[in-house]
């Protein structure tokens, strides 16, 4: 149990941290290509300004400068951006109004070539927006009096630090996620290491206690027959048989909740006809249920084999059968079934008062009744369904619950 739960909250962190540090690094780069382009964006409009070509040292006013200049090189003068121009290659093309290029330029006109200069136009002005990017290029667009100016702005240089920057940050988010989840796991094994040793001292007595209890149980229940021998039927004597054979029950369950937390798994590798056994638990439940003015619906497929503890298998089958026959209606209907398909799956339901949706979720828990005024009906201590739950877990199957309050409740195993 506090092994499952460590696991799970272990999980629970990993997963955390894994998005904390995925949203940092994705953050990182978001805002780095968000930069990236609101700096070509303030280049490109600052050529805009100078008519497509690159501006003098010290000419271009300070009010016309991008909003980030944090990274102007010291000594440089204000509202000087030949710096940010300096940075990647551009070209300015001039269109007629009729889009007709008229003219182009670039400070590495070797770079380009006329049919490279028509095509990105023509895209460009399929676009029809006044800033944009194709491929690795920002452009800009502003009306003129002759026409329209397009200046291109070449952005591979920021785009191969940006994949730089998104590998490096990548590597260091793994890296930091790695180290902080080993310290994450480490520190989970610590704090959960006083409730586990807790836990196992808790199941090292109920297993002590369980076992004292039996000697001197047997010592009462022997006791009670010779002197029922004696002095014959009594109601005071039957009292005390009743209530050691209620005892005896719980010391039965709680040993059995005891051995299943301790029992190693390997232990059930036994290869056995799962529809037999089924068979061989319920077929004499058809007497009981006949007595009880019930019925008893049997739907089990043979052949159906699987490999694990038979024993507790039986177990299994018996606790939920008995569990259906003690809470089914009058005249009610119990019916069992097991079947094949991806996986091996016994259903046992019973028609009945149901259970409630906030209840469903307890029903498995050791010492849970569900309902007070139903306890009193039919006495039990609230390990059933705890001990089907552990021997389900430990053929590392599932089992679940479903119900309709005043109609049925039907309980569900899936075995691998």
């Amino acid at each position: 149990m506090i092994k499952e739960m460590r696991r799970r909250f272990s999980a629970f962190v990993l997963i955390v941290l894994f998005l904390i540090i995925g949203c940092f690094v994705f953050t990182i780069n978001y805002v780095n290509t968000i930069n990236m382009r609101q700096q070509a964006k303030a280049t490109l409009r600052m050529l805009i300004s100078n008519d497509g070509k690159r501006p003098a040292p010290g000419r271009l006013p300070a009010q016309n400068a991008p909003r980030n200049t944090q990274s102007q090189p010291p000594g440089q003068p204000p509202g000087d951006l030949s710096y940010v121009t300096d940075l990647s290659n551009f070209y300015t093309i001039r269109l007629d109004k009729s889009g007709k290029i008229t003219e182009w330029f670039s400070d590495r006109e070797d770079l380009y070539t006329d049919s490279q200069i028509q095509e990105i136009v023509a895209r460009a002005l399929e676009m029809d927006k006044t800033f944009g990017k194709i491929g690795s290029q920002y452009y800009a667009m502003a009306d003129r009096p002759y026409g329209s100016l397009l200046v291109f702005l070449d952005a591979r240089m920021e785009q191969d630090n940006a994949g730089r920057l998104l590998v490096s940050s990548t590597l260091a988010g793994i890296v930091v996620y790695i180290l902080m989840g080993l310290g994450a796991l480490w520190l989970i094994r610590r704090i959960t290491k006083p409730v586990q040793d807790a836990f196992d001292k808790q199941k090292q007595f109920v297993w002590d206690a369980s076992h004292e209890l039996k000697t001197p149980l047997a010592v009462i229940s022997a006791n009670a027959e010779a002197l029922a021998g004696e002095i014959g039927e009594n109601r005071w004597l039957n009292y005390i048989r009743s209530e050691v054979q209620r005892t005896d029950l719980l010391v039965k369950n709680l040993l059995m909740l005891a051995q299943l937390d301790n029992e190693p798994p390997e232990r059930l590798k036994t290869r056995f006809d799962l529809s037999q056994a089924v068979l061989s638990v319920t077929l004499p439940f058809e007497s009981a249920v006949y007595e009880a003015g019930k019925h008893l619906e049997i739907d089990v497929r043979e052949g159906i084999e699987y490999t694990g503890d038979e024993e507790m298998i039986k177990q299994l089958v018996v606790i939920l059968l008995g569990n259906a026959l003690k809470y089914s209606n009058d005249g009610g209907t119990i019916a069992i079934s097991l079947k094949k398909e991806d996986k091996r799956i016994l259903r046992v339901r019973n028609t009945g008062d149901g259970i409630s949706k906030e209840e469903l979720s307890r029903v498995f828990e050791r010492f849970y009744r569900a309902d007070p005024s139903r306890s009193r009906e039919n006495p039990g201590h609230g390990l059933g369904l705890a001990i089907a739950k552990t021997i389900v877990e430990a053929h590392k199957g599932r089992i679940s619950a479903e119900s309709e309050v005043g109609k049925w409740v039907c309980f569900t195993v899936v075995l691998p």
